[in-house]
């Protein structure tokens, strides 16, 4: 043996991953890494949300001889269902009194303008059977009188505007202004959105009563009336 190289032969064996790698599969250092829970939720695209529709407000504009502008409305209160003869909208409170067994509705609202609070009610009189969406007539008293499609409307202040000094009342709320006849007939135009409460409002007004002799003012809303402010 002297003399003579020892070649020692070295064998290999393959086992199942030299056996894939001979028929061209990619190595796994190679493969492209998972991506983690965290990208998968960054790159997820978002739902989007609908947009919710703004609630109808009260915006009120006033000309004549009274002029302004009221947003908004004081006091609001949430909706009320009761009967007719059980409940009182309270004084310079904005809320709607839904139908109840008898039919009562009654849209009321009290908004601000030049220091002056305006008390507004919108309702069905003693005639029974809620009102439907659409437009309507409303007239300046306790009862429609039996007329069809007709409301009933009140409007009442805290104060005279301006110098003018009206009734013999004093307290709030004590002013109290009409539909004249000689504009649209004494009545008001009011229309009503579905679910009752928001719609228009067209109206011609003058003081009830004054005193001193001092000249009416006459004046003229237009705009939204709402109950939910």
């Amino acid at each position: 043996m002297a003399g003579k190289k020892m070649i020692v032969g070295v064998v290999i064996a393959l086992g199942t991953v030299g056996a894939c790698t001979a028929q061209g599969s990619t190595p796994a250092s190679s493969k492209p890494p998972a991506a983690s829970k965290y990208t998968a939720e960054k790159t997820r695209p978002k739902a989007s949300k609908s947009p919710r529709t703004p609630p109808v407000r009260t915006n009120l504009r006033f000309g004549g001889d009274i002029k302004g502008t009221a947003h908004g409305a004081l006091k609001v209160l949430h909706g009320k269902s009761g009967a007719h003869y059980d409940y009182t909208v309270p004084d310079g409170a904005t809320q709607c009194v839904m139908p109840a067994d008898d039919g009562a509705w009654e849209a009321q609202f009290t908004v601000r303008m030049n220091g002056i609070d305006w008390e507004i009610s919108i309702g069905n009189g003693a005639s029974f059977g809620s009102p439907k969406p659409g437009q309507h007539f409303a007239v300046y008293d306790a009862d429609t009188n039996g007329e069809s499609n007709v409301l009933t409307f009140d409007i009442a202040s805290d104060k005279a505007p301006s110098s003018v000094v009206l009734g013999n009342g004093l307290g709030k709320f004590q002013y109290v202004y009409y539909l004249p006849d000689d504009h649209n007939k004494g009545r008001a135009l009011v229309t009503i959105d579905h679910g009752l409460t928001s719609g228009t409002l067209d109206a011609w007004l003058a003081p009830w009563e004054q005193e001193n002799d001092q000249e009416k003012p006459l004046f003229h809303i237009t705009g939204r009336w709402a109950c939910n402010g």
